[in-house]
């Protein structure tokens, strides 16, 4: 605030936004003396003067004195006085006729397109590139855990079906493995002749493709027990029931091309013999 020619009474507001300066003994003389007259007669305790000048005992302790370059006020008052002409030009009525719109700004040729995506660095595309496979990699990553998680919780499920039967008195156990690396599991059969199967790691049926269980007894004849498909997860689960059968029965799984089949399609998926539990 300038020098004033008066003792023009100010108010609280503007006793705040000098507080600092008083405090410094920064203010000219009659804004100074302004703002003793208003705390003299105000209500307002004016506590901010009061923290202000706490601290200033402390800052003329440990900060060092610099004494101002010569000039520097009058700058200052000139970039204050410049900055609130700016203002006032800024807020004030133009008196000038209204300039024309602004003609719109055209849509920039394919030439120009083309040139401006090419000033798009190598690098920038490298990173989105990589950041896009790296979302894809990790939603796929997230999917075939999930899916692994399914088929598992599937098959102790089947199992748990299989153990239950294989506990039943007088019931046969059968352990399948594969003849070509795929399609292995469990199988008990009850003394009632129920057979119930847990396979996993089979290879998914697609169209009409089934598979068809098998019990090949001691004359070598095979039975057909029923069909199953398999999902995309691999694991199945089968039951049905036959007659009672023998231990030392051959169960096994072919890959049929649809169901009914009356006879074997070779070569057989996973075999296994049924005997009494140890």
């Amino acid at each position: 605030m300038s020098g004033r020619d008066d003792m023009t009474e100010l108010t609280c507001d503007e006793v705040r936004e000098m507080a600092g300066a008083f405090v410094l003994g920064a203010l000219e003389p009659a804004d100074e003396a302004a703002v003793r007259a208003h705390l003299d007669t105000c209500d307002d305790a004016h506590a901010e003067i009061a923290e202000l000048g706490g601290v200033m005992p402390a800052l003329a302790e440990s900060v060092p004195v610099v004494e101002p370059p010569a000039g520097l006020k009058a700058r200052i008052m000139a970039a204050a006085a410049a900055d609130l002409e700016e203002r006032t030009v800024a807020v004030a009525p133009s008196l000038e006729p209204a300039a024309a719109p602004a003609e719109p700004t055209p849509f920039p040729s394919a030439d120009e397109r083309t040139a401006r995506r090419a000033r798009t660095s190598t690098g920038t595309w490298i990173l989105r590139a990589a950041a896009v496979i790296a979302i894809v990699a990790l939603g796929a990553w997230n999917l075939l855990l999930q899916n692994q998680l399914n088929a598992s919780q599937a098959y102790e499920q089947s199992v748990a079906a299989v153990l239950d039967v294989a506990a039943q008195p007088g019931s046969l156990t059968a352990i399948l493995t594969p003849d070509d690396g795929t399609g292995s599991g469990l199988a008990a059969v009850a003394a009632n002749g129920q057979v119930t199967l847990a396979m996993q790691d089979l290879a998914p049926t697609t169209g009409s493709t089934v598979y068809t269980a098998w019990a090949i007894g001691g004359d070598g004849v095979p039975v057909a027990l029923g069909d199953f498909t398999v999902g995309s997860d691999g694991t199945a689960s089968f039951t049905a029931t036959t007659s009672p059968l023998a231990s030392g029965t051959l169960l096994a799984l072919t890959h049929e091309p649809g169901p009914g089949a009356t006879a074997p399609t070779l070569p057989i998926v996973s075999k296994g013999v049924a005997t009494v539990p140890a």
